[in-house]
């Protein structure tokens, strides 16, 4: 029988004639690579107009920032919708308790003289440029039209963001 300092001798016999020494190198390399492709993401809070007459419709105009986030560089246009609720190319919000409609619109600047809509020629907002990890933050501002009937609801419209890039 061995005692046990016999024993560890052996053990530590073994793990010196296990491991070899190194005595050699040699090098390589590891290639990175990565591809970037144009991509854009769209987030919006809601454009409220409050408490309101359709009778009187809105003299100031509420406005929402409509966050777009793209690649660094990418050339990219915004479009809007007409609407979930709309006829005839007029926009509007539907009563939650009914067929009601109260008419409204959507526009690019807050004096509500350029209509935000997504035809081609002249309604989508245009050159505009990715900031990479930084939204642009496009204004859309609301606008009611007065002289309109509608009974007392709580009103709301479905409108679609259309990012071409």
């Amino acid at each position: 029988m061995f005692s046990v300092r016999t024993k560890l001798v052996l053990v530590a016999g073994l793990v010196v004639v296990g491991s070899p020494a190194l005595s050699a190198t040699t090098a390589g390399v590891l290639t990175v690579q990565a591809t970037v492709v144009d991509a854009c993401a769209v987030a919006s809070s809601a454009l409220a107009f409050g408490v309101i007459d359709p009778a009187v419709g809105t003299a100031s105009r509420p406005s929402v920032g409509v966050n777009v986030t793209c690649t660094q560089g990418t050339p990219f246009a915004v479009g809007l919708g007409d609407g979930l609720n709309a006829s005839a190319g007029q926009r509007r919000m539907r009563g939650a308790l009914g067929a009601n409609y109260i008419a409204y619109d959507l526009f690019r600047d807050s004096a509500g003289t350029q209509r935000f809509g997504d035809s081609v020629t002249t309604q989508r907002l245009t050159g505009q440029v990715g900031l990479g990890a930084l939204a642009n933050s496009i204004s859309v501002y609301g606008g009611i039209t007065a002289g309109q009937s509608a009974p007392a609801d709580s009103y709301s419209d479905t409108v679609p963001i259309t990012i071409y890039y």
